[in-house]
C-alpha cells in the first residue's frame, strides 16, 4: 500500500475539527426531510383546514419511520465492507436512498388534503433519513472520544436544526407557491452535497476511498467488528446485556416521558400559529424557519457549554424543567401569547429547548452504548425515543388538541416534570479509560500523524 496515497484526503480519526464539521454536515442532511415533514407539511395542512387529528397523525407517522431503524442498525453492525471503514459504505448508500425518497415524493405530487398520499411521502423520505441517521450515529460511537461527545452533540443537532429550519422555511414557501412536485425536486441538489462528501471521506488512514481504490481495513476497525451475531459473545447477546443494565433501563424510561411530551406539542405549535394567530403556511414556516436557524447556532454553543459545565445528565434535567415552565405559561397566559410578539418569544423558547433536549441527551446514549454494537444499541435508544413522540402526537387528537388546550398542555407539562425527575435519579456508568498514544500508533500503522486534534 502506498503511504502517499493513504495519507491523502480527509480522515475522520485524525482531526477533531474534521469530525465536528462532518457530523454537522451529515446531521444537516437528515434535518432536510424532518423540516419538510414535521414543520412544512403540518403547517400546510393546518392552513388549508385539515383537522387537528390528521395533522397530529402525520407527525406521528414521521416519527414512526424512525422507530424501526434498529433493524437496519443490526445489519450495519453485522455486515459491512471494512476496507472502506466500518460505516462509510452504509452512509453513502443511505444518502442515495434519501434522495430516492424525494424523487418518489415528487412523482406522487400530493395536495394539502391528500392525507393518505402525504403519509406515504412522509414515510418514504423519513425512512431514508432514519437510515442515514443510523449510519452517522454508528460512526459517532466508533470515532468520537468521550471528551468530544458533548461538543460533537452540539454540532450534530445544531446541523440538524439548521437543516430543519432551512427545509421548513423553503418547503413552506415552495408548497404554497410552486406546489409539492417542484418543492420536492428542489431538495435533490442540496442532498447531493453530503452524499459527495461521504464519498471523499475516510474514517481512518489507509482505508480505501472506493471499492476499487488502494487501501485496507484498519486494525481498530477489525478489532471493533464482531462478525458473529448469536452466541454468548455475539452481537445479539452483547446488545441485550448492555440494554438490560439498570442505568440503561432507567434512561429509557426518563427519555420516553420527555419525548412523549414533545410529541404532544410538536404538531400543536403550528396549529396555534395558523389558527390562533391566523398565520398563513408561508408566514408560519418562514417565521419558525428563521427562529430555528438562529437557535441552531445558539443551541450549538449553549448545548456544548451546558454539557461541559453541568454534565449531560444535569443539563438534561434543566431542559426538562424549562419545558414544563413554558407549558405553564401557555396555560396561564393565553391573553398574552395570542399577541404576535409574545408568540415569537414562545417559538424561540420552544425551538431552543427542543434542540437542547437532543444535544444534552445524546452524550448519555453514547456513554451507555457498547462500541462493539454501537450502531445497534445507539439506534435502539433513538428508536425507543421516537416511538413515544409518535404516541404523543397521536395523543393530541385524543386529548382534544386546541379545543381542550389546558388539558393538552397540562399533560405535556406533567410528562416533562416526570422526565426531569427520572434523569435526576439516573446513575451513569463510569467512563472507560481513553485510548493510550501507543494504541493509536499501533492502530494507524506505527506512526502518529503530525497532528491529531
Amino acid at each position: 500500500m502506498s503511504e502517499t496515497a493513504a495519507a491523502k484526503g480527509l480522515v475522520l480519526y485524525e482531526s477533531r475539527n474534521l469530525r465536528l464539521f462532518s457530523f454537522f454536515l451529515f446531521y444537516f442532511g437528515q434535518g432536510l426531510p424532518a423540516g419538510l415533514t414535521v414543520v412544512a407539511l403540518p403547517a400546510w395542512m393546518a392552513a388549508n383546514g385539515v383537522a387537528d387529528g390528521q395533522v397530529g397523525n402525520l407527525v406521528a407517522w414521521a416519527y414512526f419511520a424512525w422507530t424501526y431503524k434498529f433493524v437496519v442498525a443490526a445489519f450495519m453492525d453485522r455486515f459491512t465492507y471494512l476496507p472502506m471503514g466500518k460505516r462509510r459504505i452504509w452512509l453513502i448508500g443511505a444518502q442515495v436512498l434519501m434522495s430516492g425518497g424525494f424523487v418518489a415524493a415528487a412523482v406522487l405530487n400530493p395536495g394539502p388534503t391528500d392525507y393518505t398520499v402525504l403519509v406515504i411521502v412522509t414515510m418514504l423520505v423519513m425512512t431514508g433519513a432514519a437510515t442515514q441517521d443510523v449510519a452517522v450515529d454508528g460512526l459517532a460511537v466508533d470515532v468520537l472520544p468521550e471528551k468530544e461527545q458533548g461538543t460533537a452533540s452540539g454540532f450534530m443537532f445544531g446541523g440538524q436544526a439548521f437543516g430543519m429550519a432551512s427545509a421548513g422555511a423553503a418547503a413552506g414557501y415552495g408548497l404554497q407557491t410552486f406546489g409539492a412536485q417542484t418543492t420536492f425536486l428542489l431538495f435533490i441538489p442540496v442532498l447531493m452535497i453530503p452524499t459527495i462528501y461521504a464519498v471523499i471521506l475516510r474514517e481512518r488512514r489507509g482505508e480505501k476511498l472506493l471499492p476499487w481504490s488502494q487501501g485496507e481495513a484498519s486494525k481498530l476497525a477489525r478489532e471493533s467488528f464482531t462478525p458473529k451475531y448469536f452466541g454468548r459473545d455475539g452481537q445479539f447477546m452483547i446488545t441485550i446485556r448492555s440494554l438490560l443494565k439498570g442505568s440503561s433501563l432507567w434512561f429509557i424510561l426518563a427519555q420516553s416521558l420527555g419525548r412523549a411530551a414533545g410529541g404532544v406539542v410538536t404538531p400543536l405549535i403550528p396549529i396555534l400559529g395558523t389558527q390562533f394567530l391566523m398565520m398563513s403556511t408561508a408566514e408560519y414556516t418562514s417565521t419558525i424557519g428563521t427562529i430555528d436557524l438562529a437557535m441552531a447556532f445558539a443551541g450549538l454553543a449553549l448545548g456544548s457549554w451546558l454539557t461541559i459545565k453541568l454534565g449531560a445528565k444535569w443539563a438534561t434535567c434543566g431542559v426538562m424543567a424549562s419545558h414544563a415552565v413554558v407549558m405553564l405559561f401557555l396555560i396561564l397566559g393565553q391573553e398574552f401569547w395570542i399577541e404576535f410578539p409574545v408568540f415569537l418569544v414562545v417559538l424561540v423558547a420552544w425551538s431552543l429547548l427542543a434542540l437542547l433536549s437532543s444535544i444534552c441527551t445524546n452524550p448519555l446514549r453514547m456513554q451507555l452504548s457498547d462500541k462493539r454494537v454501537g450502531a445497534t444499541q445507539f439506534t435502539i435508544y433513538n428508536s425507543l425515543a421516537n416511538l413515544p413522540v409518535a404516541l404523543g402526537a397521536w395523543m393530541l387528537g385524543q386529548l382534544g388538541g386546541s379545543e381542550n388546550l389546558d388539558l393538552t398542555l397540562g399533560v405535556a407539562a406533567s410528562l416533562w416534570v416526570a422526565s426531569g425527575l427520572g434523569y435526576t435519579l439516573l446513575r451513569m456508568p463510569k467512563a472507560e479509560i481513553p485510548e493510550q498514544p501507543e494504541q493509536i500508533e499501533d492502530a494507524m500503522g506505527g506512526e502518529i500523524p503530525a497532528r491529531v486534534n
